[in-house]
């Protein structure tokens, strides 16, 4: 997985145009005929030379970008007068930076033939810059006719009357919310940053005379990476952000789905995937302006809920500048809808491997037939046999990932003969056996379910079901509550998994006129047990 940068190689091609373009007499006569006049010195000369603007200016230096807006690449800078400045010299440096950051974008801006267009500002935050009734404005904040398009040697200045807010996106507003503790520790403590000095861009010295840069930062945290960049301001988000209590409380109810052998991690690993259960279903792809007129969400990680409006009860709203946070104090997810999901595995996929014996598999579409409608994703697994002997019977044996540490009932879900010849009414006969790891950490290999569906142990003797001859069958199998959970991060990993069912053909040579011996699986169903 690649690294996300805040900055693209085609920033730099199009800065070293700007800065081609700024050297030229031909654009600095251009500019000085169609956007005003200036004095011809830098940007932070222009600024400083404006008594209106000396709170800017003192801030300027105080973050370090008056050394930026002294260099020779192209900048637009929209300046608030002092009086919207006011009380700013008791701000926290950071404050500063980000005010100063937020007023300030690469390449030149005029107001000539602007009608609307947004903004991408130093602090990466969008911004729209447009024409108004009365004249034009940015963020909200009017230009000052008089004191607007001033050109200077490396870009143009306008001023303004008013200072654009800092709105945090959600990845921010995460990391500096009171009562979001929790959260924020597991979300910040995923993410790696590395300095890329390359790509960075030195705009002065610091007291000690070391460089001080804007920074380019390689940022990578894989939670982002698979419920979506939070940090990034080109899409926006519906976040459900639960409060401390919210989430002790959620962690408390969760963690027992996820005990987890020492072999595979242990209590650390616990609390890293309970940790990931809580998070993968809080955000949404959507902006959920009203909660009460939403039929269903889809997170971004898949998960699908319906009539949510349940899901914000008592949650206060913040409007962020890439969507909406939504802090709780509850996750009201149901089990069966984000944590404890059923388990669904298809038998004509083989994604995660599949072992057979004394048969040829093959994969058949339901489309056309009586049951299109029923048949799971339109299509179903044969397992045809290969032998006629009595003693070899056609058996297919399914790996079944992620299971948790927890109760669940299993089905296996088979199509009739009469999907391929209506006046075939043979049932299957099978039996089954189940694979998986009991509480002293060690595998029960084939353990045999009975006829009352009990798990009998590895090498007795199976029970024996019947299909129903007309219909799709949801048989039960059994019922077994799993002491580990299994949990398998992709598909390399199959090899890992630890819970297999067995699907066997008990139709013997003698009664193959009433019953088939081809299986006809469409898929296997773990249902958890809340």
């Amino acid at each position: 997985m690649k690294a996300q940068k805040f900055f693209l190689k085609m920033f730099t091609l199009m800065w070293l145009a700007s800065l081609s373009m700024s050297c030229s007499d031909a654009w600095e006569n251009h500019y000085n005929r169609e956007v005003g006049s200036g004095s011809g010195e830098s940007l932070f000369a222009n600024i400083e030379a404006q008594p209106e603007l000396s709170i800017f200016t003192d801030l300027l230096r105080q973050t370090g970008y008056d050394s930026l807006l002294l260099n020779t690449q192209t900048y637009t800078v929209w300046a608030p007068i002092n009086d919207a400045l006011a009380g700013s010299e008791n701000w926290s440096l950071d404050k500063k930076t980000e005010l100063v950051k937020n007023h300030i974008t690469r390449f030149a801006h005029p107001t000539s033939d602007l009608q609307s267009k947004t903004i991408f500002m130093l602090d990466k935050k969008f911004v729209t810059f447009a024409r108004t009734v009365n004249g034009f404005a940015i963020g909200g904040k009017n230009l000052l006719p008089a004191l607007s398009n001033i050109v200077a040697s490396n870009g143009i200045l306008h001023v303004i009357d008013g200072y654009v807010p800092y709105l945090s996106n959600i990845w921010e507003f995460i990391g500096k919310a009171p009562g979001l503790d929790s959260l924020r520790a597991y979300l910040y403590s995923r993410s790696t940053f590395e300095f890329d000095q390359a790509a960075s861009i030195e705009i002065g010295t610091n007291e000690f005379g070391q460089a001080v840069y804007d920074s380019v930062i390689s940022f990578y945290n894989p939670v982002l990476e698979k419920i979506g960049s939070l940090h990034i301001e080109d899409s926006v988000y519906t976040a459900l952000l639960p409060d401390n209590v919210a989430w002790v409380k959620a962690y408390e109810q969760i963690k027992n789905g996820y005990k987890t052998l020492a072999v595979d991690g242990g209590d650390a690993q616990q609390g890293l995937n309970t940790r990931w259960a809580i998070v993968k279903n809080l955000i949404f792809k959507k902006l959920v302006t009203n909660t009460q007129e939403v039929d269903s969400l889809f997170s971004t990680t898949g998960g699908r809920f319906a009539q949510p409006s349940y899901l914000f009860e008592n949650s206060t709203k913040y409007e962020l500048s890439n969507g909406l946070a939504y802090v709780t104090d509850s996750v009201r997810f149901k089990a069966a809808e984000s944590w404890q999901q059923p388990i669904v595995v298809e038998a004509e996929n083989s994604d995660y491997g599949r072992s057979y014996k004394f048969a040829s598999l093959y994969v058949r579409s339901a489309l056309g037939s009586s049951f299109s409608a029923l048949v799971s994703d339109s299509k179903y697994l044969i397992a045809e046999p290969t032998t006629v002997s009595n003693t070899t019977q056609n058996e297919v044996t399914f790996p079944i990932p992620n299971v948790l540490s927890g109760k669940y009932r299993i089905y296996c879900v088979f199509v009739p003969s009469s999907i391929v010849a209506e006046t075939d009414k043979r049932p299957y006969k099978v039996s089954f056996s189940l694979t998986y790891i009991n509480s002293a950490g060690q595998p029960v290999v084939e353990s045999a379910v009975s006829a009352k569906n009990l798990l009998l142990g590895s090498g007795k003797l199976a029970g024996v079901f019947t299909s129903n001859a007309s219909e799709i069958t949801k048989m039960f199998v059994t019922e077994i509550e799993f002491p580990y959970c299994n949990l398998i991060d992709n598909k390399s990993d199959a090899a890992k998994i630890s819970t297999k069912l067995r699907v066997r053909n008990e139709t013997r040579i003698t009664e193959t006129v009433r019953f088939d011996k081809m299986l006809r699986i469409d898929n296997i169903i773990l249902e958890p047990v809340q």
